[in-house]
């Protein structure tokens, strides 16, 4: 007997569809902390709350360190995503153009 039904619901379809779902989340939380920031550095605002649809967060200027390394591991996470689901490319890529004389 399989310990996996390959006959289940979620096994059925796209194989790329839990990282196409796992991108569009990241997207979503990289959108939510770019507004934050850009609230957060505004003199007049010294709290907002990020509210990405499944968690809220208030946030506060004493979080902005926090915020930033968040986002930028979240810019990194991304990049591997569209790299593996072939949307993107890894940075400094080479190419080898072999013409065909």
């Amino acid at each position: 007997m399989p310990v996996i039904d390959e006959k289940h619901p979620a096994l059925s379809g796209d194989p790329n569809q839990l990282w196409k779902d796992e991108l569009s989340n990241s997207r979503i939380l990289l959108y939510e902390l770019n507004k934050a920031i850009h609230a957060l550095t505004k003199k007049e605002i010294r709290q907002y709350t990020i509210n990405t649809g499944q968690d809220v967060q208030t946030v506060t200027r004493h979080d902005l360190p926090s915020l930033l390394e968040q986002r930028k591991k979240l810019l990194k996470d991304i990049k591997e995503l569209e790299i593996e689901l072939g949307i993107g490319e890894p940075q400094g890529a080479a190419y080898q153009v072999t013409p065909v004389w």
